[in-house]
């Protein structure tokens, strides 16, 4: 058994190694699908090229890190946009069990057919979450304080009542509406994705990066409130870890 503890496969080799697996798809938000249209021969001398690259790499590490990854305790799913027109993708799946996790990391662009390579890390699970959190896009913390909003607010129609002093709902219009330059969500999971239906056993928060300040998280706390407050690495890493320990001490067996 080798000692291994990263390995980098395109999307077509990490499908292959799934299936090898019991597995039909990839684990969410990474994805697989052909970038050109090709025939069937086409295609399976792409499969075999992929196949035998993998078979290269595949022993008895990447076959315990691919089972940590799909047979998870607690899992982590995350997809972000971010840069220029945010065109630039980010998918991340996180599988927890017990003392190790293993990240999976797939960037793209947004309107590219074919996913891009995956790279998969193992790590302690103690660490999982510093390790994800510096895979996301750099930005720093927003500059403004925490507040509080409601959704039904943000496309509510507003008529100025004074010059120069904004009500709390043009406040939250201004600052929701600016450009952004990264968006994404990270979802903390019990156990393994069953199939592909949303479920809503989650615990989610959101980033919002904007140019000139710099990046914020968002918690909602029902279908239309929710709360804002800066986001510098340190505060999504520990919201992060939080959620991880509590789902890990959620699913922990009862004795």
């Amino acid at each position: 058994m080798s000692n291994e503890t990263r390995w980098q496969l395109d999307s077509l080799g990490f499908s292959i190694a799934l299936e090898a697996n019991g597995r039909d798809r990839l684990p969410y938000p990474l994805r697989y699908r052909a970038e050109f249209p090709e025939t069937a021969d086409e295609y399976a001398r792409r499969r075999a090229r992929s196949a035998q690259n993998l078979q290269q790499v595949y022993d008895d590490s990447l076959h315990r890190t691919l089972e940590i990854l799909l047979e998870p305790h607690v899992r982590v799913e995350i997809q972000g946009f971010h840069g220029p027109r945010q065109a630039q993708t980010i998918g991340i799946h996180v599988g927890i069990a017990d003392a190790e996790a293993v990240v999976a990391v797939q960037y793209s662009e947004r309107d590219r057919r074919g996913g891009g390579d995956i790279t998969l890390n193992r790590h302690p699970a103690s660490s999982v979450a510093a390790e994800i959190v510096a895979l996301l896009p750099r930005c720093p913390g927003g500059g403004e304080p925490r507040f509080e909003g409601r959704r039904s607010d943000l496309d509510a129609a507003v008529h100025a009542r004074h010059p120069t002093r904004l009500s709390p709902t043009e406040k939250l219009q201004r600052f929701l509406k600016r450009p952004r330059t990264g968006t994404g969500e990270i979802t903390v999971y019990p156990g393994f994705e069953i199939d592909a239906r949303p479920t809503t056993d989650g615990s989610a928060f959101l980033w919002l990066d904007y140019p000139d300040d710099g990046r914020y998280l968002m918690q909602h706390h029902d279908t239309d409130n929710f709360t804002v407050i800066p986001g510098p690495t340190e505060e999504i890493t520990r919201r992060l870890q939080a959620r991880i320990a509590s789902m890990s001490e959620r699913v922990r067996p009862t004795r």
